[in-house]
């Protein structure tokens, strides 16, 4: 059996001191909070998947400034690891009309007081995590990413 982890993206997104944040209903679960985050997919690089997954969850399209971290977690409910991408970076554009993405309930804005108090609804702990790596200005350059097609 060959075993590999599932690679995804997510983006810390601030402005004026609160966080864009996604409210999802994963398959078969309760409303969760996560950052927008998704899988990569095939011909993609993983900073183009992170500006293609927050555009697809929230309607704002996103331009990635550094890499906040990388970050390997296993759930244990179900087994699966992720090996999960961070970046920041700013907001360019938003299209309020955009449908978002199958299981996305609302795109918002939340102070850190808010997403303190909503941790039993995050979707895993990297979404305190990456904040938190983010606050202590974790930031490296994209350029540590190297793409080939």
């Amino acid at each position: 059996m060959v075993w590999k982890p599932n690679v995804t993206v997510a983006a810390v997104i601030e402005q004026n001191g609160k966080y864009l944040l996604v409210e999802e209903i994963p398959k078969g679960t309760a409303v969760k909070l996560n950052q927008p985050a998704g899988h990569l997919e095939p011909g993609e690089s993983i900073v183009q998947a992170c500006r293609r997954e927050v555009l697809e969850e929230t309607g704002y399209a996103f331009q990635p400034d550094a890499l906040t971290g990388i970050y390997h977690w296993t759930c244990a409910e179900n087994g699966t690891t992720y090996l999960r991408f961070t970046f920041s970076g700013q907001i360019t554009d938003f299209d309020p009309a955009r449908k978002l993405d199958t299981g996305i309930v609302r795109a918002t804005w939340f102070s850190m007081e808010e997403i303190l108090e909503k941790q039993a609804i995050h979707r895993t702990p990297l979404v305190i995590q990456c904040i938190t790596d983010y606050l202590a200005e974790k930031n490296y350059p994209l350029d540590i990413l190297k793409y080939y097609s």
